[in-house]
């Protein structure tokens, strides 16, 4: 009967075990996922400023950074499914970016969403607009204020 006992609190501390490790499994993804997202942007944003900088007559506010990107470094991001329009953004794959020619926003469809707090209806996403900095005449990536991650620190630069 004891040995039974012994067996049964293994039993609970693997399982405990397995629970912690798959629970900072989860916020280990939505991390890399964050940063990924980070990263996609920074990159689109420092086309952006190449772009206006060598020919600022092709770049201006509401056009799709994707294609400047693609432009300047030709490269696209991971999961870039194209330009859509008017596209419920329940349809695209999670972990994928699209351009709604409607809106005129690029739209990155978080995957982790257990990590991602969303100020928006519907399936957790985060939208970008290609605006002018209000202190300069200056473009850049912008991202809208539609939520965060729970994880990775507060670094998401609008």
């Amino acid at each position: 009967m004891l040995r039974l006992f012994e067996w049964g609190v293994i039993v609970c501390i693997i399982a405990l075990l397995y629970g912690l490790f798959l629970n900072r499994m989860g916020r280990a993804q939505a991390a890399i996922e964050r940063q990924n997202f980070l990263t996609t942007v920074r990159g689109m944003r420092t086309a952006v400023l190449l772009q206006s900088v060598i020919k600022p007559w092709e770049v201006t506010s509401g056009d799709n950074p994707v294609a400047v990107y693609h432009d300047q470094f030709g490269l696209l991001p991971a999961g870039y499914a194209g330009v859509k329009d008017g596209l419920d953004p329940a349809a695209v794959a999670v972990g994928s970016w699209y351009f709604d020619k409607r809106e005129r926003q690029l739209i990155y469809r978080v995957s982790n969403t257990g990590y991602f707090q969303s100020t928006l209806d519907g399936v957790p996403r985060l939208r970008l607009q290609l605006l002018r900095k209000d202190d300069s005449e200056r473009l850049t990536v912008s991202i809208l204020d539609d939520g965060d991650w729970t994880v990775g620190g507060d670094d998401l630069v609008k």
